[in-house]
């Protein structure tokens, strides 16, 4: 082989080396490149776990105590007051005599009515031998009986309006009657029926939901927190007040010792401590558009956008109440541009 020849061969060596470690080069460079194109398209998120957590102390609101009932005592006769038998704060029972008028002049013009009485029903006595064949002679005598007989009987009723009874059990309030003084026709003082109590509130829609269906709730006096009573609802409006936006709320308790006083303020829960434990998940899961809320749970390498609704707000915890069960897995971090079932790859939120 001649040196031209040698020279050529040597050259298409070199050159084939070179073309295979550019090949093998080429090949190393896609490997790296494919790699990152799949981390670009598997995102990492960060997860939590929907739980059951306390959402905060029971909710309440402000309740102002009132009577039950609350009663005039009306006087329906005038006159000086011959005993007064109570006073302003006592406990009373209904029928029982809170004062007496001087039933002097009544009872002389109820004698004055029997003599009368009396006089006429000899008369036709007398009467009825002269006049046996005339019946229409007797008839004024008759009259003049009947009308005595109801002279008779509007004097006992006015008897009787002197003696002032209490028209309920309760406590005597704006009461000032004293023996001696004089009294005339009309509204003398108050009774208040406290045993039972009642409670009345104005709550809010939102409040209101919390209580629909319940037939009773716990409260307090602010200066005895630990001291819970329970008041039966009577009355829950289901019509708004449209200049207050409130719901009235009516209530009725026992109240045997006589702790409870009109005109004072409760604390009214509308919750207690075990409706307080309530499904939550972070803050940070939420995504809002316009005025819904979603979240993306994660199960099987994948995501899913799930709508949600939401109820109390605690701190870094809302309440979910309806989307959503116990110990599933929801995105906390980096779901803002996930896609609906994108697989993901997923570490625990610290």
């Amino acid at each position: 082989m001649n040196r031209t020849k040698w020279n050529k061969l040597v050259i298409g060596c070199v050159l084939l080396a070179l073309g295979s470690i550019a090949i093998a080069g080429c090949t190393q460079s896609e490997s790296p490149e494919t790699e990152a194109q799949q981390i670009v398209q598997t995102p990492s998120v960060k997860i939590s776990q929907a739980d059951v957590r306390s959402i905060g102390e029971p909710q309440e609101t402000i309740a102002l105590v009132i009577s039950s009932e609350e009663r005039d005592i009306v006087v329906k006769a005038s006159g000086e007051v011959l005993e007064s038998l109570k006073k302003r704060g006592d406990q009373i029972t209904k029928g029982e005599l809170l004062f007496e008028l001087d039933p002097t002049d009544v009872k002389l013009q109820q004698q004055k009515a029997q003599i009368a009485l009396r006089t006429a029903q000899q008369s036709l006595k007398d009467a009825n031998f002269a006049n046996q064949n005339d019946p229409e002679a007797l008839q004024p005598l008759k009259d003049q009986i009947q009308l005595a007989q109801i002279d008779m009987q509007q004097l006992e009723r006015t008897l009787k309006n002197y003696k002032v009874t209490a028209p309920i059990s309760g406590v005597l309030t704006d009461f000032s009657v004293e023996s001696g003084m004089t009294v005339s026709q009309g509204i003398v003082g108050k009774i208040q029926q406290i045993n039972p109590i009642k409670l009345t509130a104005s709550i809010t829609e939102e409040n209101r939901k919390l209580i629909e269906g319940k037939e009773e709730l716990a409260f307090y006096a602010p200066d005895m927190p630990g001291q819970l009573y329970t008041g039966k609802i009577v009355y829950l409006a289901d019509i708004m007040d449209t200049q207050l936006r409130t719901y009235t709320l009516e209530l009725q308790s026992d109240n045997a010792k006589l702790a409870l006083k009109p005109g004072t303020k409760v604390q009214l829960r509308l919750t207690d401590e075990v409706e307080q434990e309530v499904l939550t998940i972070p803050t940070t899961a939420i995504i809002r558009e316009e005025s819904n809320t979603f979240v993306f749970t994660f199960a099987d390498g994948k995501v899913e956008k799930r709508h949600v609704q939401l109820g109390r707000l605690n701190g870094m915890y809302q309440e979910v109440t309806d989307g959503l069960k116990q110990d599933e897995q929801v995105v906390v971090s980096g779901q803002h541009q996930l896609k609906d079932q994108q697989a993901v790859n997923a570490v625990p939120a610290k």
